[in-house]
């Protein structure tokens, strides 16, 4: 810490918080070089092996300019497309996200490929990147163990499945720490930074505009014209985003309905934020005198302590950010009518995941004794890890293994789905190796069979409520034969009444 007998107007304000930043030692530098290269062997084979879910679908529809699906060019609906404008223009009528991960992802599909594996990587890329920018900003805070945040991070569940998602997570959060690491040093560029943060996602904007407001103040006496610089250069980067903003604070209103009850909302935004900032493991309530909440429990109170440990050390923008963000969060909720019971909050929340990371870090400083207790959460959760998607989608990759494996060139039927996200995800893992029919609302079984070929067809129902009345209709209409994985085979040749309800069709899990 800095001598107490100096001045404010002396000294800078980085060093008054944290005093002189050290050099890492090697021995230090060695672990976080470790820590990156498992999280990139990790991440490349889940890019590798992990099926295509909804969200994903959406995004190499979006930038390959066929937001609106024209199923007649087959896999042509994927090959990347440069041009930006149409991009911004379809995010802006058909989607709720701002548009600069979309601009990018498209940018760097044309330069290295239309796959989702290549999508996917640049996911990795800003989750690495922000694995170091971690690490260098640790050592800026001057903290005792400054790899220990890079690792709480790199073994969180944010961490891992957004380094494999191909939606703009990754990105938001790359752009968080560079926003925390810019402020920190004063730099010219944070307003800039945090302005395409927000054009990322628009709940970081709950993260970075603290971030920038605290470190304004905290720079008020000593460097005002920064000060001034970064709140005015963000606010004037950010105001563009307003025309979007409008149109998308009211769409897609049946989405997560209606705010419920506040103590059981508070609940759900305190529980998932912490379940996105630890390993994801579904074998915590196995453990034995342990479970789920008591292990959420103790990681919440080792970044309680961390936050009251900054404090104490005049370090504020960390804990009053994510403080912020929490709070925000909530108040958004509230004000659009969402619950956050419904949502994957940890999805959302884990944008905030590196904040907590350092949270939980002090946390370990301040307690050294009990820290080993933090240690062996970690170890249990990475030993027992279930880095899947958030959404835990049906395995469309299984699915068409399965239907290959039995009739390489048979039909398949697909219900619509939400933006046409089911039938997307199914004509990516066909690569084209099959006929795919997409049903429409006002099909009849007959008038399908007259469309396609009749025989064996292989039917994946939606189940939502565009299409379930005509996938309802379809089972009825024929003998069928339910596969393990959520998909029916159909015999078209025989017509056949046979009662079906809904309870006898697999839900999606959308």
């Amino acid at each position: 810490m800095a001598d107490h007998a100096t001045t404010l107007e002396s000294v800078a304000p980085q060093q008054i918080l944290s005093g002189a930043e050290r050099k890492p030692r090697s021995s230090e530098n060695a672990i976080v070089l470790v820590v990156v290269l498992a999280s990139a062997a990790v991440s490349w084979w889940h890019i590798r092996s992990a099926t295509i879910w909804y969200d994903e679908a959406i995004t190499l529809l979006t930038t390959s300019g066929h937001t609106l699906p024209d199923w007649s060019l087959g896999m042509q609906l994927f090959k990347p497309s440069a041009n930006l404008v149409r991009i911004v223009r379809d995010l802006y009528y058909y989607d709720v996200h701002p548009p600069l991960y979309f601009c990018v992802l498209a940018l760097w599909r044309v330069l290295f490929g239309g796959s989702l594996e290549v999508a996917r990587s640049l996911s990795a890329l800003f989750s690495l990147g922000t694995l170091l920018l971690l690490y260098r900003y640790a050592i800026a805070l001057n903290m005792r163990w400054p790899v220990l945040p890079v690792v709480l991070y790199a073994v969180s569940a944010a961490c891992l499945r957004y380094a494999y998602n191909a939606r703009p997570y990754a990105m938001a959060t790359f752009l968080i720490v560079l926003t925390l690491y810019l402020a920190d040093r004063a730099s010219g560029w944070t307003g800039v930074a945090a302005a395409a943060c927000v054009a990322t996602h628009y709940f970081a904007a709950l993260i970075v505009g603290p971030i920038v407001l605290i470190e304004a103040m905290r720079y008020w006496r000593t460097n005002r014209p920064w000060g001034v610089w970064a709140c005015c250069s963000f606010a004037l980067l950010c105001a563009p985003l307003l025309i979007l903003v409008r149109r998308h604070i009211t769409a897609r209103p049946h989405q997560y309905p209606s705010f419920g009850i506040f103590r059981k909302e508070l609940y759900a935004l305190l529980f998932t934020s912490v379940r996105g900032s630890i390993p994801a493991s579904n074998k915590w309530g196995g453990i034995p005198l342990a479970g789920a909440r008591q292990i959420l429990l103790v990681a919440a109170l080792f970044a309680v302590i961390g936050a009251l440990y900054a404090l104490r050390r005049r370090q504020f923008t960390v804990s009053c950010s994510y403080v912020a963000f929490l709070s925000g969060f909530l108040l958004l909720a509230a004000i659009t009518n969402k619950s956050i019971m419904l949502m994957p909050g940890d999805y959302y929340l884990g944008i905030a995941a590196p904040l907590f990371a350092v949270l939980m870090a002090y946390g370990a400083t301040a307690l050294p004794l009990v820290s080993p207790l933090l240690a062996t959460i970690l170890i249990l959760g990475i030993v027992t890890s279930t880095a899947i998607p958030m959404w835990c989608p049906p395995d469309y990759r299984a699915m068409v293994a399965g239907m290959r494996s039995e009739c390489e060139h048979c039909t398949v039927l697909v219900g619509f789905g939400y933006a046409g996200s089911i039938p997307a995800c199914v004509l990516y893992e066909l690569k084209g190796g099959a006929k795919m029919y997409v049903l429409k609302v006002q099909d009849l079984p007959e008038e399908v069979v007259q469309k396609i070929s009749p025989g064996r067809v292989y039917f994946i129902p939606a189940n939502e409520p565009r299409t379930v009345e005509v996938e309802q209709k379809l089972l009825r209409s024929f003998p069928f034969e339910e596969r393990p994985g959520g998909y029916f085979k159909l015999d078209t040749l025989e017509p056949e009444a046979i009662p079906v309800t809904t309870d006898r069709m697999i839900a999606t899990g959308k």
